[in-house]
């Protein structure tokens, strides 16, 4: 039944759970992802079912005739032609049969699952990031997840139900040779039987998104408990304790559904085994009153004993199939759902990116995180201009990282308009866009891949500007000490051979990254989001002063917790609650007395008494300011 919600139409399955498409709706859909995956995928299949059903109704006729022969000592010749006839089209049948099994489940469901996976992970690739860090949005895709092994179970499930059609139209034909009431007596209970079926798939559609968050959370726990990065803070700070404790308390919440599903199921099986135990009884009952009465000669009566139960396998499992139109409904839905999220960001072909010199401008921004009651940036208006070196500062929470992801495109911003050059930035498609940048982010990551590969990210390698980012980024001299060169592979937890870059390394490798763009693509956008924020205040000048001398002439953002760290910029925004309360150079703004000059006092006090300190204890003098 179609309903109208917020949302817009949705589809009440007709126990009280509402899903985005109808069941007419999914099984299209299947239909067309059927087609352009395998066109031969449904065909072969039904080919198949057809010849495995077959064999048991035609081996069900053999026995009737077997049993005549025993019997009919006067017409055995014309017996054992008939009995030839059929044992030859079994032999055929299981021929079909076993060349088409195999084929068909273990090289084409294959593909069609490899592309039910594919179009899932490049959705949640290429996805606007915003979209990942919503918690519906992940539901969604731990739902479309769990969904992909359904989806291929639905594809079992139109084989069987194309076999079950021939074998009831089959073993129907033959019972309604001795009396069409046979087949009522078969058919009521089995309708029950649809009902109760149907219950137990929405009482489970129903209730799945009870335990998806939890899923979802025990997994994201499991994952950072076995991430190798991890082990020592898990062990020094003794945090295995609150981990198994997190760890018990998803698992309990998941067994607490587990065993009302379980109770569910057991209160359905018994009623679906009342309801055939009634049919059964009815259906054999009324066989035996036949043979009794002299209706039938043995083999007839072998033949119709065996067609009851066959009929009524059938019943049971197409009234099982047709209770399934929920689950299917559920799975196709969950699954069409995260690859239909909407993306906000320009993939259609935009305005040419800007060349030469250009300035950013930010006019009345303001973005507002899904579910918060305030802004995170309020009407926020700057320009930056051609070559210009910006460095953004504030406390915690003030807005520096969300500023960048705005102007990355990662973030769509609730109102205002930023502008690249001449043209907003949704003018632009996204990815060339993503062509400008130059970044280098507070958490590092390497993939466990060889160097070049770490450093080039995508595409085939331009050797000379791999040599020239290397070279630059202080990572010869490294790399050159390793037996393998680029080639070595990263991350020793994965490879024995590979080697593990120190946070130094790490640095120097994310400063490779952003050379090779800049040579490679032409980035003239250069933003660092807290890269150094692990390294004392002398060695984060000294990286920031290195990324500044390869920043001349671009666009460059550099946002840093220590003010004095980036006292080379042009100019230097002070954020405070998303607005920028203070502006100017280092000089500038020491001079003004504000609360920028406050705060860069009290982190010089601090580097000051450690300094004091190390003297005093011997320690290695270190100048921290």
């Amino acid at each position: 039944m179609k309903k109208k919600t917020e949302g817009g139409y949705y589809f009440d399955d007709g126990f009280g759970e509402i899903y985005k498409y109808s069941t007419w709706d999914c099984l299209k859909y299947m239909a067309r992802f059927s087609w352009q995956s395998d066109k031969w995928l449904i065909p072969l299949m039904a080919l198949s079912a057809g010849a495995f059903y077959g064999v048991d109704l035609l081996w069900t006729v053999f026995n009737k005739y077997v049993v005549d022969f025993a019997f009919a000592y006067e017409t055995r010749k014309q017996l054992l032609v008939v009995m030839s006839a059929i044992i030859a089209a079994i032999l055929v049948l299981k021929l079909i049969y076993g060349s088409l099994h195999t084929r068909v489940r273990e090289t084409r469901l294959r593909k069609c699952r490899y592309t039910f996976v594919r179009k899932l992970y490049e959705k949640q690739l290429d996805t606007d990031y915003e979209n990942l860090e919503k918690p519906a949005t992940k539901i969604l895709l731990e739902g479309a997840k769990q969904s992909i092994h359904y989806l291929l179970e639905f594809y079992h499930r139109v084989q069987e139900t194309i076999g079950l059609a021939i074998s009831l139209a089959g073993y129907s034909t033959l019972i309604c040779m001795l009396s069409p009431w046979l087949i009522l007596i078969i058919l009521v209970p089995t309708i029950a039987y649809y009902y109760i079926v149907k219950y137990k798939i929405t009482w489970f559609n129903r209730h799945i998104k009870n335990w998806l968050d939890t899923e979802r959370k025990l997994e994201y726990i499991k994952r950072k408990s076995s991430d190798f990065t991890n082990a020592k803070d898990i062990r020094l700070y003794g945090m295995n304790a609150w981990i198994g404790q997190m760890v018990r308390k998803f698992l309990d919440a998941r067994l607490f559904w587990y065993k009302r599903q379980g109770k569910e199921e057991g209160v359905n099986g018994f009623l679906q085994l009342l309801v055939v135990s009634v049919r059964d009884l009815a259906a054999y009952g009324f066989i035996v009153w036949n043979l009794a009465k002299g209706n039938m000669g043995p083999g007839d009566f072998i033949l119709y004993f065996s067609s009851v139960g066959w009929v009524s396998y059938a019943f049971y499992h197409m009234m099982d199939h047709i209770a399934s139109a929920g689950w299917i409904t559920a799975n196709v839905s969950r699954y069409r759902e995260f690859l239909e999220v909407e993306d906000k960001s320009n993939r259609k072909e935009g305005v040419g990116l800007p060349e030469g010199n250009f300035d950013i401008r930010f006019e009345n921004v303001c973005y507002r995180y899904g579910g918060a009651e305030e802004d995170t940036i309020h009407n926020l208006n700057f320009t930056i201009r051609p070559g210009e070196k910006i460095a953004i500062v504030g406390n915690n929470g003030a807005g520096k990282t969300t500023i960048v992801k705005l102007l990355c495109g990662m973030y769509r911003r609730t109102g205002g308009e930023i502008y690249i050059g001449e043209h907003t930035i949704d003018e632009y498609n996204r990815d060339e866009l993503f062509k400008l940048y130059a970044t280098v982010f507070q958490d590092i990551h390497v993939m466990p891949t060889t160097i070049t590969e770490n450093i080039v990210m995508r595409g085939c390698a331009d050797m000379k500007s791999l040599r020239y980012a290397i070279e630059h980024s202080g990572l010869a001299e490294k790399i050159e000490a390793l037996p393998g060169g680029v080639d070595t592979y990263l991350v020793k937890s994965v490879y024995d051979d590979a080697t593990d870059f120190s946070g130094g390394e790490m640095q120097k490798l994310a400063l490779a990254r952003a050379l090779y763009k800049q040579q490679t693509y032409g980035a003239n956008i250069l933003l660092l989001d807290e890269p150094t924020a692990a390294l004392d205040p002398i060695a984060e000048q000294n990286m920031y002063q290195e990324y500044a001398r390869f920043a001349q002439g671009k666009i460059s953002i550099f946002i840093s917790h220590r003010l004095a760290s980036t006292r080379f910029c042009d100019r230097i925004f002070y954020l405070k609650n998303g607005s920028i309360a203070e502006c100017g150079t280092h000089s500038e703004l020491l001079a003004a007395g504000g609360e920028y000059a406050e705060i860069f006092e009290v982190q010089s006090r601090y580097y000051r008494q450690k300094e004091a300190y190390a003297k005093t204890f011997g320690e290695s003098e270190v100048c921290y300011e």
